[in-house]
């Protein structure tokens, strides 16, 4: 997923003969790209300019290869010259999903019941080794004696939903040996797995990828990426000569957008949370995570683009936050301005004593007139979403909504008496800091996490994340 690779094959559509040349190439950022070296079409002089669902690749290396969503970006058809012979066309699709060990003839067979993923800094987050930490006695370090001990740690399993299985699975090579022993390597990696009693789509089994990930973002306080897809499911086996079936491990590749070459792990003291310290709750909230993540998603993902953005900011940035807030409080609460029965008896008695004339504009200000504005929406959040360590961040919980809303509302609307109260420049970034964590905390207590565990944790990396909030220096000599 991280590597780029060509791939130099044969290449067909489903059901057609016609076998065509070309190299597949694969970026991290950018995706897959097919070139051609022909047509897959019936006319090699004039290839016809059209996207094709599937295309289907053997490689020189007898891979199979299944290419779908590919749109054509290229057709050049080939040059003819009087007397010569004709060279042939080239032609170029971009691939949305690159699919390595197996062919299909329709999109709809692409269904499996296991999806597996290492993530960038999964095994950070999780934060169990299988080393054995040893403090070498006297006698050893005299004799430069090293023992190494290692065990693989046992899977964390955990449930997801009724049809739908999570594991933490661990995984190590086992290190070679030789007549000459100069050096040993064992590396631990961990992997994400999720495993539905159904079969799915690649973008189903993607969805509970992408939630879990989306969840590790909120702890990491950072952007994160799979590193490796692999999907396996009952209808793709192969079977081997002593008659037994093993289910074929497909490899997906798709561009990942946020990957950044060479970025270094993060330490456990850069974490808001890590699974160690939610052990005992953990499968509570995974659980409350992927309930909640549907509804409040338009809200999620607003405010994960801001970490996908890293250090980009601009007005938009800000923008996005507060409509994040907006979402979430709307998702998350059903209560208006004015008790519904209330509001529609006043709605009644408006309408009953104004003149006929006037009742298409007042429906249109009642429609929406019961709705909560930002202000009060986002007075709620910081009450109810609130903890120790945010306090000291927002400080002022009224001056920090006002802020937030003039800015909103001149930022979106750009009205002259708006821009004197609107805040500018680095204000604007700071004050987006704070929403953006304002939300996290939010998102966390929404799925479990209480007030207490929010204040530890934010507490343990103040120093580390949000110095540029704070002056906690001044804050530890109130104390």
């Amino acid at each position: 997923m991280v590597k780029q690779f060509e791939i130099k094959g044969d290449w067909f559509l489903p059901n057609n003969d016609n076998r065509v040349h070309g190299t597949l190439s694969f970026h991290p950022t950018k995706g897959a790209e097919l070139e051609l070296y022909g047509s897959l079409n019936e006319d090699p002089f004039f290839p016809q300019l059209k996207d094709e669902e599937i295309i289907l690749g053997l490689s020189n290396e007898s891979q199979l290869i299944t290419l779908t969503g590919c749109g054509m970006t290229h057709s050049g058809g080939a040059k003819l010259v009087q007397g010569q012979e004709s060279g042939k066309p080239t032609t170029k699709y971009s691939v949305l999903y690159t699919l390595i060990g197996v062919h299909v003839e329709r999109k709809e067979e692409l269904v499996f019941d296991t999806i597996s993923s290492e993530i960038f800094n999964l095994g950070e987050w999780v934060g169990i080794s299988g080393f054995e930490h040893q403090r070498p006695s006297p006698e050893a370090i005299k004799e430069s004696k090293v023992t190494i001990e290692y065990k693989l740690p046992r899977p964390i399993e955990f449930k997801i939903d009724q049809s739908t299985k999570g594991t933490l699975n661990f995984v190590s090579n086992r290190p070679g040996w030789s007549r000459y022993q100069k050096s040993m390597e064992i590396n631990q990696r961990v992997e994400f797995i999720a495993k539905s009693n159904e079969n799915l789509s690649v973008n189903q089994l993607l969805e509970y990828l992408f939630s879990f990930q989306n969840f590790l973002i909120l702890a990491l306080y950072n952007s994160t990426y799979p590193q490796s897809v692999t999907l396996t499911g009952d209808r793709f086996q192969v079977e081997y000569p002593d008659g037994k079936k093993y289910r074929t491990s497909v490899k997906l590749y798709f561009p990942i957008y946020n990957y950044q070459e060479n970025e270094k792990p993060k330490s456990d003291f850069d974490l808001i949370f890590e699974y160690r310290g939610i052990k005992e709750d953990f499968e509570l909230l995974i659980q409350n995570w992927y309930f909640k993540y549907e509804i409040l998603e338009p809200a999620f993902d607003l405010l994960i683009e801001q970490f996908h953005r890293r250090n980009q900011f601009n007005v938009n940035t800000f923008l996005n936050l507060a409509q994040a807030a907006e979402t979430f409080h709307a998702r998350t609460n059903n209560h208006t301005r004015i008790p519904r029965d209330e509001y529609k008896k006043m709605k009644e008695e408006i309408l009953k004593s104004s003149l006929p004339k006037y009742h298409t504009w007042l429906n249109d200000q009642f429609n929406f007139g019961n709705n909560l504005n930002l202000h009060k929406r986002l007075t709620e959040i910081l009450d109810k979403y609130s903890n120790e360590v945010l306090d000291v961040i927002i400080n002022d919980k009224n001056e920090f909504v006002k802020l937030v809303k003039h800015s909103r509302n001149y930022y979106t609307h750009y009205s002259k008496d708006g821009k004197k109260r609107a805040l500018k420049g680095s204000e604007l970034f700071y004050l987006s800091e704070k929403l953006k964590l304002q939300l996290v905390c939010a998102f966390l207590m929404e799925i479990g996490f209480t007030k207490d565990q929010l204040s530890k944790s934010l507490d343990r990396v103040k120093w580390r994340l949000f110095n540029h909030l704070a002056d906690w220096r001044t804050e530890e000599n109130k104390k």
